[in-house]
This record gives C-alpha cells, sequence and structure tokens, in this order.
C-alpha cells in the first residue's frame, strides 16, 4: 500500500526545506518500488514539474503516463537513443567522454536543440566527466550548433555520514568546475549536487536545485539522521492463510532448520523472498499481527513465509504487516534493511510486482 498524501507531504516539506531551489523528484527504479507513474502524477499536482530517471524506458513510461514535466536521464542515455528520447521529450545526461561527443555529434542531426545536463565526477569515482576532461567537453560546446548544457550536477558520495571530509571536497570541485565553464563561455545551466541526504544534512550542496530521492518516500538515507518531519510512503501488508497449532519439537520450513521449543501457533503468509520478503530475513526479523509483533521462523521460501503467532494469536484472514505501522508497533526499512545487512533503498526497490501497489486512500492493502 503506497501512501500518495505522504509522499505529497514529504514533497512540501523538502521544497520548502531548500526553496526557492527548484526540486528534481527522484522517481527511478519505479520510483524506489513506489510506482513511478502514480507517484509522478500525484507529484505534478503538487506543483513539480522536474523528474529524474534511470534510463530511456523509465522516462518514456513517464511520458506514457501522461507526465509533462522535465524528465532528465541520470544514466544510460546512449547515442542510437537519442532520436526516442528527443521524440519524448526526454534531457540526457552527458556522463563520459566519448559518450559526450557521441551525443554531440548525433545532436547535430536532429531538428531544434537539444538539452542535456553534464555530469562531473566529482569524487564519487563511478560516471562524469573527470575534472581533467573538462575543457575537451566544453569545446563540443563551443563548436556544436544543436546540443546545449541546460544544467550541470555530481553525485555526492558520502553525504550520508555527516562527519566525512568528502561532501566539503565535492562542493568545492563542482564549484570549481563550474567557474571554468563560465570563463570558458559555456554557460552550466541549473547546478546540481544534493541527494537527499545533502538536502537534510548539507546546505552547502542545494546550489541552484536539488534531487531527492529516498526522502521523498519518507526514509532517512543516514539511520542516525533526523528526518522526523517525513511519513513513510510504503506499507506491505499480506494476509494470514492458515493457523495451525503444533507440538514442540515440530520442524518447520525447509530443512527443518528451525524446530519449535514449545507448542506453537504457527501462522502461514502468502508473501516470500520472490516478493522481496528475503531469505536473509529468516529468523531475523518480526511482522506485525494484531497490533504485535510476531517473529518470523523457518526459512522464508519463494512465496511463504511462517511466523510464531503463539503471543499474538492469529486466524485466517487476520491483517499482517511487513513493513510499516501498526498501531504502536513499527517494523521500518531500517530494521528489514539491519537484518538483511543492506540499506533500505534495496529494501523497498526489491519488493515485486506481486505485491500490488495500491493508493492507500483507497483502504485496500495489497
Amino acid at each position: 500500500m503506497i501512501d500518495l498524501d505522504a509522499v505529497a507531504r514529504n514533497y512540501h516539506t523538502l521544497r520548502d526545506r531548500v526553496s526557492p531551489r527548484p526540486v528534481f523528484a527522484v522517481v527511478k527504479a519505479d520510483a524506489y518500488g513506489h510506482g513511478a507513474a502514480a507517484v509522478a502524477r500525484r507529484l505534478e499536482r503538487e506543483g513539480a514539474d522536474r523528474f529524474a530517471v534511470a534510463n530511456t524506458d523509465e522516462g518514456v513510461a513517464l511520458r506514457r503516463a501522461g507526465v509533462v514535466g522535465e524528465v532528465l536521464l541520470l544514466s544510460c542515455a546512449e547515442p542510437e537513443e537519442l532520436p526516442r528520447q528527443h521524440a519524448y521529450g526526454l534531457t540526457p545526461t552527458l556522463y563520459d567522454a566519448a559518450q559526450a561527443e557521441a551525443v554531440a555529434a548525433a545532436a547535430e542531426r536532429l531538428s531544434g536543440v537539444l538539452r542535456v545536463h553534464l555530469e562531473l565526477d566529482t569524487g564519487m569515482g563511478r560516471a562524469g566527466i573527470r575534472p581533467e576532461e573538462l575543457d575537451r567537453i566544453l569545446d563540443l560546446f563551443r563548436r556544436g550548433r544543436r546540443a546545449q548544457i541546460a544544467g550541470t550536477f555530481a553525485n555526492l558520495s558520502s553525504a550520508d555520514d555527516p562527519g566525512s571530509p568528502a561532501t566539503a571536497r565535492q562542493v568545492e570541485i563542482l564549484r570549481g568546475c563550474v567557474t571554468r565553464m563560465k570563463d570558458a563561455g559555456v554557460a552550466p545551466g541549473l547546478v546540481h549536487l544534493a541527494n537527499s541526504a545533502g538536502v537534510l544534512a548539507h546546505p552547502e550542496t542545494w546550489f541552484d536545485a536539488v534531487r531527492p530521492g529516498l526522502a521523498l518516500y519518507g526514509v532517512a538515507p543516514a539511520a542516525a539522521m533526523a528526518a522526523s518531519e517525513l511519513t513513510p510512503a510504503m506499507r506491505v501488508e499480506t494476509r494470514v492463510v492458515a493457523a495451525r497449532r503444533v507440538p514442540a519439537d515440530t520442524p518447520l520450513g525447509y530443512g527443518g532448520r528451525f524446530v519449535t521449543a514449545r507448542p506453537t501457533t504457527v501462522a502461514v503468509l502468502p508473501i516470500g523472498y520472490h516478493d522481496g520478503f528475503r531469505r536473509s530475513f529468516s529468523g531475523t526479523v518480526s511482522v506485525l499481527l494484531r497490533g504485535r509483533k510476531a517473529p518470523v521462523v523457518g526459512s522464508i521460501s519463494m512465496d511463504v513465509t511462517l511466523v510464531d503467532a503463539t503471543e499474538t494469536g492469529a486466524e485466517r484472514g487476520d491483517r499482517v504487516t511487513c513493513l510499516g505501522r501498526d498501531g504502536d508497533a513499527v517494523v521500518s526499512a531500517w530494521d528489514l534493511a539491519r537484518a538483511a545487512g543492506t540499506i533500505p533503498y534495496e529494501i523497498l526497490c526489491g519488493f515485486g510486482p506481486r505485491v500490488r501497489r495500491t493508493d492507500a486512500a483507497e483502504g485496500v492493502g495489497t
């Protein structure tokens, strides 16, 4: 279940925080598992007019869903896809010297002006034009007629660690590159650096615009990062399909790795690792049943999870919360991430297509 009202509130909170700067709402990876089309359409109604996705297919899907604002492709903007990107009004990113040259050459064959963003590698060490390559890229725009830089950006590598000196270094490198661009007579367009952690904790990274992702969906990018004003938008629910009493010394699940130590009420849930409820959660997390925690027991299988409902009770049809709040009890994305040894981004993106996305306002569970 996706609370689009919560996404809208989070957007307004973040936008007000950085005002008057524009916000690129990051809706890549199906809006971090929340449903990109539904999220982007709702945010457009809230006044959002800039979005960011990973690749052409994601951008085209937004256009086909009726999204009219700017759609920035953060990666995978290959030259052979340029006609399709141009036809759908998508804004590609130049992130590699050879790719930039190929895109600039292809742009000369297009009608009209191709607006692009330039990604700089200021310390992420991933994609992006390195500072020593910048002059080579700027020469493309001095010579070309069709391609125009509408924005310049970089990716923060360590903004979720307030004590890291990397963020300050990246700010200074980006500033230096922007100055070089202006001195060379090439306008940088909108300069943007801040991700969710930057928006929440590093005002010096805000520049001309910001690109929040995880925070839009109400989750802090670091467990210790204050984000009490944000509301988690995803709740994953299922139902008890069977409840039975078994005696002590009963093995449960594949391999019988868990054996009951006492007479136990076992609730059977129709959710498993194919749905994103990971095998690594076996014996390490609890779900919420009747407003209380019920631990997962046995090995989570592809389609089924078993929980110990002895303390909570369970009947067929009972609602179960795997992620979210039930009364005063909460299972957060960070709880699941710690159990799996990963980060909340991966947890949210990992819930599969069998987990039906429903607007919480409709009052229907997934």
